[in-house]
């Protein structure tokens, strides 16, 4: 004789339902547009002071790194200035941005030269300590230098969140990207928003 759930273990059970659970939980009232708010008032490239605001109209791909980033931001970086070249003429509605969490090695000029290698819409950004730190706080990125001692010299090495951003025309969050998204995907979402 079956049982209510449908000959199931309780165990099993549970399995079925936590994708219900994860789905619920998604929609809870604190929104994630809320939790990503995607604000920002650093320093472009260029040494205009820029905040959110001043890409109004356009759609942006952020990203943090530093310009030494051995392998996680050139990836990142190639991928999106791929996006770029698939979207053609769209690519002028899209503005890829590049924030640097390296403030002790990335200056405007070599964060100037490190995105144009890239893509020549991509834009750099720098800021104090205070700017990047109210920066990640807002797209709820991580970042920091682990410093070792290597006899009797001490280095650090930085680390940083790997997420890309896709922010709308106002500056709001409208999906992330895990590392490794290929140029594909994100083309094909940020086509949904054209």
């Amino acid at each position: 004789m079956q049982s209510a759930n449908n000959g199931l273990r309780p165990g099993a059970v549970l399995n079925r339902l936590l994708p219900l659970i994860a789905v619920l939980a998604m929609c809870s009232p604190a929104k994630t547009d809320e939790l990503i708010s995607g604000k920002f008032e650093l320093l472009d490239h260029h040494g205009r002071s820029v905040s959110e605001h001043s890409y109004d109209g356009s759609l942006r791909l952020v990203f943090f790194g530093f310009t030494q980033c051995p392998d996680v931001c050139p990836t990142t970086l190639f991928e999106v200035a791929n996006v770029m070249r698939r979207l053609g003429p769209e690519a002028s509605e899209v503005q890829p941005l590049f924030i640097s969490v390296d403030r002790d090695n990335d200056t405007r000029e070599r964060i100037a030269s490190y995105v144009a290698a890239f893509h020549p819409a991509m834009v750099g950004l720098i800021g104090s300590e205070r700017q990047l730190d109210a920066a990640a706080r807002s797209f709820r990125v991580t970042y920091g230098v682990e410093h070792t001692v290597n006899g009797s010299a001490a280095s650090g090495s930085v680390f940083h969140s790997s997420h890309l951003f896709l922010m709308d025309r106002q500056g709001g969050f409208l999906e992330v990207f895990g590392y490794g998204t290929k140029a594909e995907t994100i083309e094909s979402t940020i086509r949904q928003y054209l």
